[in-house]
């Protein structure tokens, strides 16, 4: 049975979202195992639609106006996602003629507002809730360097690395062995590298949990400049460009990051189709 999608992407992380708005519990619930069950065939660049992941898009509870739910291309649940929350709040905003609004996320719920649309780009800024500091810790795989431990309702360990360093590299050599390094178990961790470009800039690459290098992470821009107020690299209660291979996020952290996090940036649909399967989500079974 044919099952309709959109493509939607914020700065090139990109996810096929599913409008479930209108579904109950039971069939959402269904919907999220199917989606587990069957991710990597259809974020499969090659057979499939091609998507760092899924978004599942279904009620809010209480006075939110919807819900999103995150599967990540291994199958994984993460509980936030910052440019997933983008694509999702713009949807809504399409879908209800609504600007501003409250999304329910597995970390709690999240305001959006969105402050312009130019084109098919819509700009969205989020509260993105607490941070929480976590610590530092030198892990096994990561060679002797200190990874500052930063919660954003999902786990991140950050890494700043000297101007003789290649941020994008050792993202990529050691970014799969430290998500699994014991130190992070058994939740796993995102994994940041980051070179504070000015007190007003920072390049970051991001190997995420469950998907490996993408072009952005929001809750890893997020938590990136949360440890570089903690470590004056740069000052609290005013932007940071936090520029990730697929453009620039903005980043406000206050000087206390448990009062809360803003983050202002794009989210874009691309296209939208069928996926043409034999089994619809709503006809799956929940696991």
């Amino acid at each position: 049975m044919p099952i309709a999608f959109r493509k939607v992407e914020g700065l090139g992380n990109d996810f096929v979202l599913l409008d479930r708005l209108d579904r109950s519990a039971v069939e959402l619930a269904r919907d999220i195992a199917w989606a587990q069950a069957n991710a990597s065939r259809v974020c499969d660049r090659r057979r499939g639609v091609g998507a760092d992941g899924i978004l599942i898009v279904g009620p809010g509870r209480g006075s939110a106006e919807a819900s999103m739910t995150v599967v990540n291309f291994d199958g994984s649940r993460p509980e936030m996602c910052g440019n997933g929350l983008r694509c999702v709040a713009a949807y809504v905003g399409e879908r209800r003629s609504i600007e501003a609004m409250t999304i329910d996320t597995d970390a709690g719920p999240r305001a959006c507002q969105i402050t312009a649309r130019t084109g098919a780009e819509v700009s969205v800024r989020v509260d993105m809730g607490p941070a929480e500091l976590l610590g530092a810790a030198r892990p096994e795989a990561g060679g002797g360097r200190e990874f500052v431990g930063v919660s954003m309702g999902n786990p991140h360990a950050v890494c700043f690395v000297g101007s003789d360093e290649d941020p994008e590299a050792l993202a990529r050599t050691l970014g799969s062995a430290l998500e699994l390094d014991p130190v992070y178990q058994p939740a796993k961790t995102n994994v940041e590298f980051a070179r504070v470009q000015s007190p007003s800039a920072i390049e970051l690459w991001v190997w995420e949990r469950g998907v490996g290098i993408t072009d952005a992470c929001g809750t890893g821009a997020c938590g990136t400049v949360v440890a570089a107020v903690e470590g004056g690299l740069v000052p609290a209660g005013t932007p940071v460009a936090v520029r990730l291979p697929g453009g620039v996020l903005h980043v406000t952290v206050p000087a206390d990051p448990r009062v809360g996090v803003t983050m202002l940036g794009p989210a874009r649909q691309a296209f939208s189709g069928v996926i043409d399967g034999s089994v619809s989500p709503s006809a799956a079974e929940s696991s």
